[in-house]
């Protein structure tokens, strides 16, 4: 950070907390002590990153490769058998109460996923629904699989 930048070198207290998924680094200074120690404490958070969170580069964070769905696929996903849900203001916990039923257990593409939230009157957004997806998998409550071109998600049995 430009030494410029700062508004005439503030020896202003302040606390910077650096939050993560699995770790959180606090520390405490002057707006111009933190300024001049920006690039290590950037270092140091790669490195926590390297190390806590390594598994991170074999498992699935984007949907860039899943193309957007558009409201003509939805529409022509079909409705039969799509179990009846409680909504919730979480997309998560709407997703895994889906999930948790026999409906759940096979696979199923973002269109009939984002039809199953619809059946349920839990409108959603496919670009919501995807990142949580993914957050799903990384946890290990679902599984994707690409099918016949296409992205399925399911959970395993228990």
């Amino acid at each position: 950070m430009p030494e410029e930048s700062l508004p005439n070198k503030s020896n202003l207290p302040i606390k910077l907390v650096i939050r993560s998924k699995s770790f959180e680094v606090t520390t405490e200074g002057t707006i111009a002590s933190i300024a001049n120690e920006i690039d290590s404490l950037v270092d140091f958070i790669k490195s926590i990153r390297e190390q806590l969170e390594p598994e991170e580069k074999t498992i699935p964070t984007s949907t860039e490769e899943e193309p957007i769905i558009t409201e003509a696929e939805i529409a022509k996903a079909p409705t039969a058998e799509i179990p009846s849900i409680k909504a919730t203001k979480s997309t998560s916990a709407n997703l895994e109460a889906l999930f948790e039923t026999s409906w759940g257990r096979t696979p199923h593409t973002i269109a009939e996923i984002m039809k199953a939230l619809e059946v349920n009157a839990i409108p959603d957004v496919p670009t919501s629904v995807q990142p949580v997806l993914i957050n799903l998998i990384q946890k290990g409550k679902i599984r994707r699989i690409k099918d016949q071109g296409k992205y399925v998600y399911f959970k395993l049995p228990e």
